[in-house]
């Protein structure tokens, strides 16, 4: 159940970002994810799907890849996002 807390900080992150950089319109999120994340997939899209609603994200997916260099108790960052 952790991929609710893992989500709201993509989430977060990609909010700040965005407003940052004058983006309204995220498509597409990629996440890098450790060995050891134990992130399910389609539980993190599960969560996503419900807290996307009224954001800029409304109509972004999560891509999760694989880093094996990722080491330490932090296995997973937000590496980038595409959108206008």
């Amino acid at each position: 159940m952790h991929e609710g807390s893992v989500c709201r900080e993509i989430v977060d992150i990609v909010n700040e970002a965005a407003a940052l950089n004058d983006i309204s319109k995220v498509y597409e999120i990629v996440v890098s994810v450790g060995e050891y994340s134990c992130v399910n997939e389609s539980q993190l899209n599960f969560y996503f799907d419900i807290m996307k609603k009224d954001t800029c994200m409304e109509r972004a997916y999560i891509r999760l890849e694989k880093d094996f260099s990722i080491t330490g108790t932090t296995q997973m960052y937000v590496k980038t996002f595409r959108g206008e």
